[in-house]
């Protein structure tokens, strides 16, 4: 009886449940911005509702992942997305973007970081998500902030990478928020190198390139 009435009402469940992803979009976009107040005791009876008639489904592991995140419960947002992925998910856009910005805001090293970034893209080639990358130090000027664009226009699978403040804990912080060229692979050590370049001298940037053997050791050579 329960696999005639699933069967018969399973349209509406998946309305239901992207109806449910949306709004975690909007969460995770609002992240490092504005706080927003729709994220309440409704966000967990909608889970909650998802959860029970659709139990065990990766979309379903990735709202209870959002709802962890926001309860600052990050080890079982981590839990909740790993299990999605194990079942091999390859149609949920935000579960495969989630993952890939998790990994890059902990700090995982490269080879991860790109596997799940081109997992991502190879699955979502045309998604307009965007990924953030943190940076050290942002811009002091509108040199510090021409060098930037320069540098992140010369990253080949970025068509764009948005230079912006966020607060965190009362303390500015600075990012790169990145929009990805279609059907280009991905390597992040291309985008921390030219996050890097505010590390050089300013007159001096144009002549040096920076590359980066992982995300946290550059060098520069002289053009």
């Amino acid at each position: 009886m329960i696999a005639n009435w699933y069967r018969r009402y399973r349209m509406l469940i998946g309305i239901y449940t992207i109806a449910v992803i949306v709004g975690a979009r909007e969460y995770l976009v609002s992240r490092g911005q504005e706080p927003i107040d729709f994220l309440n005791e409704k966000w967990g009876e909608m889970t909650d509702v998802v959860s029970a008639i659709n139990p065990g489904d990766p979309d379903t592991d990735f709202l209870e992942a959002v709802q962890a995140l926001q309860q600052g419960d990050d080890e079982t947002f981590l839990a909740h997305l790993e299990e999605a992925l194990a079942s091999d998910v390859k149609h949920n856009d935000l579960l495969l973007q989630s993952y890939a910005q998790h990994l890059l805001n902990t700090g995982t090293n490269h080879e991860q970081v790109n596997a799940a970034l081109n997992s991502w893209r190879e699955n979502h080639p045309f998604s307009v998500e965007t990924v953030w990358l943190p940076l050290a130090t942002g811009p002091r000027g509108a040199t510090d902030l021409s060098d930037l664009n320069r540098a992140f226009s010369e990253v080949p699978w970025a068509i764009d990478a948005r230079i912006e403040s966020y607060a965190d804990g009362g303390a500015q912080r600075w990012r790169a928020t990145i929009t990805f060229r279609p059907g280009q692979p991905v390597d992040i050590r291309d985008a921390v190198a030219a996050a890097s370049v505010l590390a050089l001298p300013p007159g001096q940037r144009h002549l040096y390139e920076v590359t980066c053997v992982n995300l946290t050791d550059c060098s520069a050579e002289r053009r």
